[in-house]
């Protein structure tokens, strides 16, 4: 088994993304999935398992297309 699924749809399809451009996910226990970069910087991006902001998902693409080698 790779890795425990987000409960939030929207966000385990951007994990699932994620894991197709070779990002590596952990975690997932009651907290928040860690995202580690491919790239030889290795950024690290954290998704939590129960946001509290309705904007979270959109915020974290954002945070991920402005910090991290995150491509559209």
């Amino acid at each position: 088994m790779s890795r425990s699924r987000h409960t939030v749809k929207e966000l385990e399809d951007l994990l699932r993304k994620a894991e197709r451009r070779g990002w590596k996910i952990t975690g997932g226990g009651r907290k928040y999935f860690k995202m580690y970069c491919p790239c030889p910087a290795k950024h690290l991006k954290t998704v939590k398992c129960t946001p509290s902001n309705p904007n979270y998902l959109r915020d974290l693409t954002g945070q991920l297309k402005r910090a991290t080698c995150w491509e559209d």
